[in-house]
């Protein structure tokens, strides 16, 4: 909690604001939206494919779980995700699988590239871990992924998984279980833990794990604060679909990725803010770069 306090503070806030424009975080943010869109819709088609084993309808499923992400994303870009899943998904054919494979792979790999360059940033640390870790940290980013899925299921599903799992266990569906607080304090924890990981692979340094850090807890808070004024902007002050027109909940959505992009490298710039005023402090550095060769600003 004291770690939390330092980074709420002024002169923490200024200091990571101004890490983050130096370190070109709205640039990267930018790069990580574009790519994240590019790896979204193949995502959601092998997504698909895997739920296909055992549901008869996957497409469906998807469908309702992106209509039931109002409450994270805005309104235009979840209709896209649910004319997607009700329209595209049933139609794939099985080709298409293989290249959706592909284009993960590739797109997620250079979404993954923009959060490590904001890492090594942040720390101050160069670069020099050879391309096939890289691409392992990119996988299990992907992986990450999956799990932030499964976290947003969990919340929009929760009341059935709740009285569900008491019919498991026999009790009778008056009791007073609060389904609604369990399933949004899984989601939470399940979107920290993921942050946690991530902020914990990206840089090229010796860090230790932990399960939440002070970054991770405010960017899940910022994540859920910011989707729900992004879906207020756009719903009473934004007219996307007057100026772009059919293309408007692309931008919407495009727009959604940045703004969660931008707080998640935030997180990222929190905690190295924080592993520097500890070293301050303690009058001794504490992050190390990975391998023989030193650091240096990048």
């Amino acid at each position: 909690m004291a770690d939390l306090r330092s980074v709420l503070g002024l002169g923490a806030l200024r200091r990571v604001g101004r890490k983050a424009l130096e370190d070109d975080c709205l640039g990267l943010a930018a790069q990580l939206a574009y790519f994240a869109l590019l790896s979204l819709f193949p995502f959601l088609m092998l997504l698909a494919a895997l739920a296909g084993l055992v549901v008869d309808d996957p497409g469906r499923v998807l469908g309702t779980l992106a209509g039931r992400m109002g409450a994270f994303l805005p309104g235009d870009a979840v209709g896209i995700l649910t004319d997607y899943a009700e329209r595209t998904l049933r139609g794939r054919p099985t080709g298409a699988l293989l290249f959706a494979t592909l284009l993960l792979l590739g797109s997620g790999s250079a979404a993954s590239q923009a959060v490590v360059k904001a890492a090594d940033r942040a720390y101050g640390v160069r670069e020099t871990r050879p391309f096939w870790r890289l691409w392992g940290i990119s996988v299990v980013m992907i992986l990450g992924l999956a799990l932030l899925v499964g976290a947003l299921a969990v919340a929009a599903f929760g009341p059935e998984a709740g009285r569900y799992a008491q019919k498991l266990a026999g009790l009778p569906e008056s009791s007073p279980i609060p389904w609604a607080a369990i399933r949004w304090a899984v989601a939470f924890l399940a979107v920290t833990l993921a942050l946690a990981v991530l902020y914990y692979l990206a840089p090229n340094a010796d860090l230790p794990f932990e399960w939440i850090t002070p970054g991770g807890f405010a960017a899940t808070v910022l994540m859920l604060v910011s989707s729900a004024g992004l879906s207020l902007y756009v719903s009473n002050v934004g007219r996307y679909d007057q100026v772009y027109g059919q293309l408007g909940a692309v931008v919407v959505l495009m727009l959604w990725l940045y703004v969660t992009g931008l707080v998640v490298l935030l997180g990222a710039e929190a905690n190295a803010v924080l592993a520097r005023v500890a070293e301050e402090r303690k009058g001794e550095k504490l992050v190390r770069p990975q391998g023989p060769e030193g650091g240096a600003d990048v």
